[in-house]
């Protein structure tokens, strides 16, 4: 584990391809599953606040659904 203050160096090819892959899935998404990326927006958004479900929960409630 890091500490804070850190750094790591990322190639800028990396993070160019990284950036890429995230644009093209949000193309190949979004034209056909609109609700479902704005569900993953506002799960990401929760997930900042703190306000996330643990995968133990999530887990869980999978199993009981089935």
């Amino acid at each position: 584990m890091m500490s804070k203050g850190q750094t790591v160096d990322v190639p800028v090819h990396m993070i160019e391809q990284l950036q890429g892959l995230l644009t093209e899935l949000e193309r190949l998404v979004s034209p056909y599953r609109a609700d479902f990326l704005a569900r993953m927006y506002r799960a990401r958004a929760s997930d900042l606040e703190g306000k996330g479900r643990s995968l133990t929960d999530v887990k869980r409630r999978f199993q009981n659904s089935h």
